[in-house]
């Protein structure tokens, strides 16, 4: 008698991990209902997970039912991605790079998400105080119409309060290139200011809560 010998393909194993990571990702909701102490850990595993592109709905899924739980249900907002802070309906991400103005922007947009919008007094709070006095780069830019905009096309409405005294200039002689300062950037001291787009900076992202 013959024993056929099967070798399992890359496919057949990367099938099989994802299978069995779902299952086990079902094993651990239900036992973390029962068992607060198994939040931590987790918590840790879902960090580890995240980066699974076919797993990203299933691991944001479970990390919302996990705060409602953690918040005996009361919650009546959506939930953020791990390492992203809440505020109403938006999450918000705050860069530990440094980018050019471009780069956040592509940065932000390969996470699903773009550029922070702060349309609302609550949003300039919110991030003003998040940033802790860094200089970061918002999704507020002329360069496409010549007149101020978001980064989704939303209008801006110029509000000078917001910005630093004399800003903006569209100042040309900062030696980083052909043109002005066609971006802007959220100062130390929590007011605009635009810079050249090439410029270095931190950078904060925003986009939609998840429900579950």
């Amino acid at each position: 008698m013959t024993t056929e010998h099967h070798d399992d393909t890359e496919e057949d194993r990367s099938s099989f991990w994802n299978q069995e990571t779902i299952k086990d990702l079902q094993r651990l909701k239900f036992s973390v209902e029962n068992n607060k102490e198994q939040l931590n850990s987790m918590s840790e595993a879902l960090k580890q997970l995240s980066t699974q592109d076919s797993l990203q709905r299933t691991i944001e899924a479970l990390k919302c039912s996990l705060e409602r739980f953690m918040n005996n249900g009361t919650m009546n907002v959506g939930c953020c991605p791990l390492g992203w802070e809440p505020l109403l309906s938006s999450c918000f991400l705050f860069s530990r790079e440094s980018l050019s103005w471009y780069d956040a922007r592509d940065a932000c947009n390969g996470q699903q998400a773009h550029l922070a919008v702060l349309l609302s007094d609550e949003d300039w709070d919110f991030v003003i105080k998040q940033a802790g006095g860094r200089n970061i780069w918002i999704g507020l830019t002329d360069e496409r119409t010549g007149r101020w905009e978001w980064v989704n096309h939303t209008p801006y409405v110029m509000n000078r309060r917001r910005w630093r005294p004399g800003q903006p200039d569209a100042w040309t002689n900062h030696g980083l290139g052909t043109g002005d300062e066609d971006c802007a950037h959220l100062h130390s001291d929590g007011r605009l200011n635009d810079l050249h787009c090439s410029s270095r900076l931190h950078y904060v992202c925003q986009r939609h809560s998840v429900r579950s």
